[in-house]
């Protein structure tokens, strides 16, 4: 069993990870708003202000996918899929997944 973990900062690329998520009926996810380290930095603290100028494409757009992938799901698959669907036609930069075993499971 493993968790997928995908850290996206481009939003039709979001989308199509979600629709890759779905044809492989991981239903599951969850997508989180976040903020990256720099942007927290450049927004908060006015003096790291030049930073944004260190960040490819911007900071506005930032989403963490979490997904539950039962054993029966082919992972490096999954992942091939994803890479050429959701950041094939998407700018370097516009994303990272990892996906971890995970030691335990429960449902609540």
């Amino acid at each position: 069993m493993h968790l997928l973990v995908a850290v996206i900062s481009d939003e039709a690329a979001l989308d199509r990870l979600l629709t890759v998520l779905v044809e492989y009926e991981l239903l599951g996810m969850v997508v989180v708003e976040a903020r990256t380290g720099l942007e927290l930095l450049e927004r908060d603290l006015p003096i790291f202000a030049g930073l944004r100028s260190l960040i490819p494409g911007g900071i506005d757009f930032c989403r963490v996918v979490l997904c539950h992938l039962p054993e029966s799901t082919p992972v490096e698959e999954l992942v091939d899929t994803v890479a050429r669907e959701a950041g094939g036609t998407a700018s370097p930069g516009t994303g990272r997944i990892l996906v971890l075993p995970v030691a335990a499971h429960r449902e609540l």
